[in-house]
């Protein structure tokens, strides 16, 4: 068989592959969820997934959640994002490691990213500092309502390697040898991530949008995946120690 490294996809379709990604495998999750606890009659898995149930303000709409079921959902999904992944690479012919810039990095490309990570830090925070913007409190009680062993899994393994995968790996190889370019990339990789976050207020998603922006330049820049999952993973360590001890 002939493996192929080029891009195999119009921009339109990868898009739309690539939210396929994320939302089939949750949406079968969640179906098949919805069938177990149909036959469920004690509701024992109902409650024990349903507990701490936390609601909501999202653009002045209130919605009930479930913090522990969203987040035990979320972890499920993660394999079978992957998965998906590779058989779509694989049903094209696509050399996965060069595609998804499955490389390893050396300590001075993780230096050099590490300081372009907190270089936006310092913006971010002088952002939030001046513009007075805070997380809304309802983000926190989310986030306090999920055992801390899980948040933490989720906000330091889950999120960092399921995202990068799908925004920076496949994504991003799809669309870099299109008319868009390397910037153009970048760009709308950036902005669709950010999207991935719309329940923030505009005003994070504005802050979160320049974090796609630094971890798609450092896919770009070291042609590494790794390093963008890494150097995500580094800021939801901060965030998590925040939101669990400073809050």
């Amino acid at each position: 068989m002939n493996i192929s490294s080029g891009n195999n996809y119009h921009p339109v379709s990868a898009v739309l592959l690539s939210l396929a990604v994320f939302f089939i495998p949750l949406l079968f999750l969640y179906f098949v969820l919805g069938i177990v606890y149909g036959l469920d009659d004690s509701d024992t898995l109902k409650n024990l997934l349903q507990q701490n149930e936390v609601s909501l303000n999202s653009y002045g709409t209130d919605i009930l959640i479930y913090p522990i079921e969203d987040n035990v959902m979320y972890l499920l999904s993660v394999p079978l994002q992957v998965l998906f992944i590779s058989w779509l690479l694989k049903r094209k012919s696509i050399d996965p490691v060069h595609s998804l810039g499955l490389n390893f990095f050396d300590r001075k490309a993780f230096i050099y990213a590490l300081i372009l990570w907190i270089l936006y830090f310092a913006f971010a925070s002088l952002y939030g500092y001046v513009f007075e913007i805070e997380m809304p409190s309802d983000f926190f009680e989310y986030s306090k309502a999920v055992p801390v062993w899980m948040i933490s899994i989720v906000f330091i393994i889950g999120a960092p390697i399921a995202e990068e995968l799908l925004f920076r790996g496949y994504l991003y190889s799809q669309l870099k040898n299109t008319k868009l370019g390397i910037n153009g990339t970048i760009f709308l990789t950036s902005l669709l991530w950010t999207g991935l976050h719309a329940q923030y207020d505009i005003d994070i998603l504005f802050s979160l949008f320049f974090l796609g922006l630094v971890l798609g330049y450092v896919r770009y820049k070291y042609n590494s995946v790794y390093l963008a999952i890494a150097i995500h993973a580094i800021h939801n360590i901060q965030a998590t120690i925040y939101i669990l001890f400073f809050t």
